[in-house]
């Protein structure tokens, strides 16, 4: 079975996805799931972090998870066989997210409310008003402190572009067309630097992993097989 592991992005815990989501991965793949550490100041330090000790099938970042797995692929070239990055930043010299992303003044519970609304288009939220139901419980919370230290580094990462155009890894690069977290500018930039590299875009936001995710799963299980 496929060896895949699975990182989540700013604030994510590695129980955080939707059941249904790492439920139909789970037909081909055998899946861990690592929260990004609690240890590192750096996007370079969490990829030297959760760098496997063996090379896996399959690498899977979302958001912020996704920069740590193009910063473990530049380490690491023969890391992993294929690699799919979902709703990928590029570097901060592109368009950044809204503030209230990093704003942790007003406490989780504020950020995250604030989250959910970015991670999806207002019609979808008009029409869907229980998000919570596509998120699970989750048991592995992420401490304020670490936040703070995710959001720093990923603000004060340039992206790693140089070297992934020597990366010739195959690359599938998930994007939601309306996303406001990372602007899709970001993706295409990475398309366009791989040299290896397939895009699908969504008709969603940010959260397509949730918002969709049986058809998340089976665009990444059609890149697998």
């Amino acid at each position: 079975m496929n060896k895949t592991l699975l990182i989540p992005g700013l604030g994510g815990a590695s129980d955080g996805w939707a059941p249904i989501f790492t439920g139909r991965l789970s037909t081909y793949c055998s899946i861990l799931s690592k929260s990004i550490p609690a240890t590192g100041k750096t996007i370079s330090d969490f990829a030297k972090e959760l760098m496997p000790d063996q090379p896996v099938d399959t690498l899977i970042g979302f958001s912020m998870g996704a920069a740590v797995v193009q910063e473990m692929i530049t380490i690491r070239p023969d890391i992993a066989s294929k690699v799919i990055l979902m709703a990928p930043p590029a570097g901060n010299s592109l368009p950044q997210p809204p503030e209230d992303a990093h704003d942790f003044s007003n406490g989780r519970g504020k950020w995250s409310a604030s989250m959910v609304e970015m991670m999806f288009t207002p019609e979808w939220l008009a029409s869907h008003p229980d998000v919570s139901e596509y998120f699970p419980r989750v048991k592995r919370i992420i401490p304020e402190i670490q936040l703070v230290n995710q959001s720093f580094a990923i603000s004060e990462w340039s992206g790693c572009l140089n070297s992934l155009k020597r990366t010739f890894t195959p690359v599938l690069l998930l994007t939601g067309r309306f996303d406001i977290i990372t602007p899709i500018i970001h993706t295409e930039t990475l398309y366009n630097t791989l040299p290896n590299a397939s895009l699908t875009v969504f008709d969603t936001g940010h959260g397509f992993p949730w918002q969709i995710p049986l058809e998340t799963a089976d665009r990444i299980l059609e890149f697998l097989q």
